[in-house]
Protein backbone atom coordinates (compact mmCIF):
# COMPACT_ATOMS: atom_id res chain seq x y z
CA UNK A 1 0.00 0.00 0.00
CA UNK A 2 0.87 3.45 -1.12
CA UNK A 3 1.68 5.94 2.09
CA UNK A 4 0.20 9.23 0.93
CA UNK A 5 1.31 12.41 2.91
CA UNK A 6 -1.31 14.36 1.52
CA UNK A 7 -0.76 18.20 0.93
CA UNK A 8 2.39 17.73 2.89
CA UNK A 9 4.05 16.74 -0.79
CA UNK A 10 3.00 19.80 -2.18
CA UNK A 11 3.71 22.06 0.42
CA UNK A 12 7.35 23.05 -1.23
CA UNK A 13 5.87 23.77 -4.40
CA UNK A 14 2.96 26.28 -2.55
CA UNK A 15 3.79 30.15 -2.19
CA UNK A 16 2.73 31.20 1.47
CA UNK A 17 0.14 32.83 0.45
CA UNK A 18 -1.36 29.48 -0.95
CA UNK A 19 -0.44 28.06 2.34
CA UNK A 20 -2.19 30.56 4.31
CA UNK A 21 -5.77 30.31 2.05
CA UNK A 22 -5.75 26.71 2.29
CA UNK A 23 -5.37 27.28 6.38
CA UNK A 24 -8.01 29.76 6.17
CA UNK A 25 -10.63 27.57 4.48
CA UNK A 26 -9.96 24.71 6.90
CA UNK A 27 -10.37 27.01 9.72
CA UNK A 28 -14.16 28.07 7.92
CA UNK A 29 -15.43 24.83 6.70
CA UNK A 30 -16.77 23.61 10.65
CA UNK A 31 -20.70 24.38 10.80
CA UNK A 32 -21.93 25.92 13.50
CA UNK A 33 -24.92 24.47 15.29
CA UNK A 34 -28.38 25.45 13.88
CA UNK A 35 -30.95 26.45 16.80
CA UNK A 36 -33.97 24.36 16.18
CA UNK A 37 -37.28 25.86 17.19
CA UNK A 38 -40.10 23.90 18.97
CA UNK A 39 -42.27 23.13 15.75
CA UNK A 40 -38.57 21.39 14.58
CA UNK A 41 -38.12 19.87 18.13
CA UNK A 42 -41.43 18.80 18.30
CA UNK A 43 -41.40 17.09 14.61
CA UNK A 44 -38.00 15.20 15.02
CA UNK A 45 -39.35 13.87 18.41
CA UNK A 46 -42.33 12.23 16.86
CA UNK A 47 -40.53 11.10 14.05
CA UNK A 48 -38.08 9.10 16.63
CA UNK A 49 -41.32 8.04 18.20
CA UNK A 50 -42.97 6.27 15.10
CA UNK A 51 -39.70 4.87 14.11
CA UNK A 52 -39.12 3.69 18.01
CA UNK A 53 -42.75 2.04 17.71
CA UNK A 54 -42.58 0.91 14.34
CA UNK A 55 -39.21 -0.72 14.54
CA UNK A 56 -38.54 1.05 10.73
CA UNK A 57 -34.96 2.46 9.62
CA UNK A 58 -34.57 6.03 10.29
CA UNK A 59 -32.22 8.66 9.07
CA UNK A 60 -30.53 10.67 11.86
CA UNK A 61 -28.28 13.63 10.85
CA UNK A 62 -26.03 14.39 14.39
CA UNK A 63 -24.15 18.01 15.04
CA UNK A 64 -20.70 17.00 16.74
CA UNK A 65 -18.00 18.65 17.30
CA UNK A 66 -18.46 21.16 14.67
CA UNK A 67 -19.38 18.85 11.91
CA UNK A 68 -22.97 16.91 10.77
CA UNK A 69 -23.01 12.90 10.38
CA UNK A 70 -25.80 11.30 9.06
CA UNK A 71 -26.70 7.98 10.59
CA UNK A 72 -29.33 5.58 9.22
CA UNK A 73 -30.31 2.41 11.43
CA UNK A 74 -33.32 1.35 13.44
CA UNK A 75 -33.80 2.81 17.29
CA UNK A 76 -33.41 -0.27 19.59
CA UNK A 77 -33.74 2.02 23.27
CA UNK A 78 -34.47 5.51 24.25
CA UNK A 79 -34.11 7.44 27.35
CA UNK A 80 -34.66 10.68 28.43
CA UNK A 81 -30.60 11.91 27.34
CA UNK A 82 -29.78 9.56 24.49
CA UNK A 83 -30.86 6.59 21.81
CA UNK A 84 -29.03 3.67 20.82
CA UNK A 85 -29.33 3.17 17.08
CA UNK A 86 -28.25 -0.37 15.23
CA UNK A 87 -26.60 0.61 11.72
CA UNK A 88 -25.26 -2.09 9.77
CA UNK A 89 -22.45 -2.39 10.96
CA UNK A 90 -22.47 -1.07 14.85
CA UNK A 91 -24.65 0.11 17.41
CA UNK A 92 -24.04 3.82 17.88
CA UNK A 93 -25.16 5.42 21.54
CA UNK A 94 -26.45 9.21 20.43
CA UNK A 95 -27.29 12.18 22.41
CA UNK A 96 -30.78 13.31 22.22
CA UNK A 97 -29.88 16.88 22.31
CA UNK A 98 -27.04 16.65 18.86
CA UNK A 99 -29.92 15.40 16.70
CA UNK A 100 -30.53 17.93 14.23
CA UNK A 101 -32.86 16.31 11.74
CA UNK A 102 -35.09 12.60 11.70
CA UNK A 103 -36.61 11.62 8.88
CA UNK A 104 -38.42 7.83 8.19
CA UNK A 105 -36.93 5.85 5.79
CA UNK A 106 -38.37 6.02 1.86
CA UNK A 107 -38.54 2.28 1.20
CA UNK A 108 -41.19 2.04 4.55
CA UNK A 109 -43.74 3.76 2.26
CA UNK A 110 -43.48 2.20 -0.66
Amino acid sequence: MIKDRGNIKWASMMMPEHSDVLREYKQDTTIQRRDLNEWELEEIQQTIDQAYNQQIDVKLEVWTAGKSTQWTGIIKSINTTELILETLLKTKTIPLHSVQSAQLDADYYD
